[in-house]
């Protein structure tokens, strides 16, 4: 049985179907919060920008916590802070065990560069009684490399980078 539809879906059937391919391609980066000046007016092209993500408080003693977790960064060097709230957000259930207080103080100065990602992860694995918490940041250039980062190691490297 053929059934008509009204002129109005099918036009919504057909936009769907042509916007489908373009929201599953995976090599298409979300934008971020922008966090450079007159970005309100001249958001800057990808190439010419870094991408930070993750569970931030703080970018450069700015307050970003709620606010996406998705930033975008001119290239230089950068003070990201991590959020130490430990939130219910399935990350502190694992295994039946339920985490509460806060996550340890984490800074990084991060050396952004343009058309990079970085990526900070907190992972929390449960195993029984015990349990670890795992942190992971990754840079990836625009050529594709990757590369471990690691939190600041003193606070003259914090200083340094401010």
């Amino acid at each position: 049985m053929i059934r008509w539809l009204p002129r109005g879906r099918w036009a919504f059937l057909a936009i769907a179907g042509a916007t489908l391919p373009l929201a599953c391609h995976l090599g298409i980066d979300a934008p971020g919060v922008p966090l450079y000046p007159n970005a309100a007016t001249a958001r800057l092209p990808r190439d010419q920008i870094a991408q930070v993500s993750g569970p931030i408080e703080k970018i450069d003693g700015q307050e970003v916590v709620d606010r996406g977790g998705r930033f975008e960064l001119l290239p230089g060097c950068h003070v990201v802070e991590l959020d130490r709230r430990m939130v219910a957000d399935g990350n502190t259930l694992s295994g039946g065990m339920y985490w509460t207080g806060q996550f340890p103080n984490t800074i990084y100065a991060l050396h952004l560069k343009p058309g990079a990602r970085y990526e900070i992860r907190r992972d929390i694995f449960a195993d029984g009684q015990t349990g670890r918490l795992v942190l992971s940041a990754t840079e990836t250039t625009a050529e594709g490399a990757t590369t471990d980062l690691f939190p600041a190691k003193s606070a003259e490297e914090i200083r340094s980078c401010r």
